[in-house]
């Protein structure tokens, strides 16, 4: 099977969140410094929803929201109808 990572959301939703997640690390640290680090808080609100319930397998993947997130936030691209 042949994947073209070019037109897949999957692909393109990943690569978005590490660039969200490195531009937040700079905006909550204040520095470029903390830009590649893996600091990730834990114990917030939101963990629960991937681990708190069961097996994250049983539940919607995260590709499933790919193409969601990135149309809510403005980054799919707008094709011309046919």
């Amino acid at each position: 099977m042949s994947i073209n990572e070019d037109d897949d959301p999957r692909f393109a939703y990943l690569e978005w969140l590490a660039i969200e997640a490195r531009l937040l690390r700079i905006e909550l640290y204040g520095d470029e410094y903390w830009a590649d680090k893996q600091l990730t808080p834990c114990g917030t609100f939101a963990g629960d929803f991937h681990v708190g319930q069961g097996d994250w397998r049983d539940r919607p993947q995260p590709s499933t929201r790919a193409e969601l997130v990135l149309r809510t936030v403005g980054a799919m691209p707008k094709y011309p109808a046919d």
